[in-house]
């Protein structure tokens, strides 16, 4: 994880200063518009019905999230449970009026679903995964399972003037990676028990909404599906609020 995120900040470093564009683009509607990196918000570039724009960059976002549709002995801690995603590392637009576009994007997203009470995640010899009460004598700490996964948002984009947009549309995920954690003390001393292949939802679909106000702004995220398989886990879905900056 920590080397991930390393990899990931680097190159967006790298990509800062760097850009390129077909100027032809603006004399022909469906014409290319490269940019590197991707701010979204703000361009101050006409375009024309038609014309389509590659980006490299996007935006890093954090966001809290709480869960919804839980069975029981799940609960989501909202404080403790957060997201952390890299969007629109690539994205595609299409100019649809004089305001508006089609935005279909890639970004990369990790998350921790928390339980911070005396239930915790835990991962039997079938690979079934149930809420079970810690260790008799034990100080609970928090329980969590953390998923990774590659998001692809397509979402209508309007520009209230140059500063202000806001987007909505689906968003698809594809989780190729879950993982379960727990802390606890015991006599004192930090206990940790681990365990991967959760059996996580692999391909799952959401809602995404965005404001964005110059470089800053809030998204919202709500995702039904269910984040375990029904066969291998309890049932939980998503709601996340969050803020992000593009750059």
């Amino acid at each position: 994880m920590r080397h991930t995120l390393t990899a990931i900040i680097l190159l967006a470093m790298a990509l800062q200063g760097v850009q390129a564009q077909d100027t032809k683009s603006e004399e022909k509607p469906g014409g290319w518009d490269f940019e590197l990196p991707s701010i979204r918000v703000g361009k101050t570039k006409k375009h024309d019905i038609g014309d389509k724009t590659i980006s490299f960059g996007g935006s890093f976002g954090f966001g809290f999230i709480t869960g919804i549709n839980e069975a029981k002995d799940v609960d989501i801690d909202m404080g403790q449970s957060f997201e952390l995603e890299w969007g629109d590392a690539f994205s595609y637009d299409v100019c649809i009026g004089k305001h508006d576009f089609l935005h279909v994007g890639l970004g990369f997203d990790w998350r921790n679903y928390r339980v911070t009470d005396y239930k915790m995640f835990q991962k039997d010899e079938h690979g079934i995964i149930s809420m079970q009460n810690y260790p008799e004598g034990t100080e609970p700490k928090f329980s969590r399972i953390h998923t990774f996964s590659l998001t692809f948002p397509i979402q209508y984009c309007h520009y209230l003037n140059k500063k202000v947009s806001f987007a909505v549309g689906p968003e698809l995920y594809i989780t190729p990676y879950g993982s379960l954690k727990t802390r606890f003390y015991e006599d004192g001393e930090k206990r940790k028990l681990t365990a991967g292949n959760v059996h996580q939802s692999v391909v799952t679909l959401g809602v995404r909404a965005e404001i964005m106000i110059s470089h800053f702004g809030i998204y919202y995220k709500y995702n039904p599906f269910n984040v375990l398989k029904s066969n291998y886990g309890p049932k939980f879905s998503s709601m996340t609020v969050g803020l992000m900056v593009g750059f």
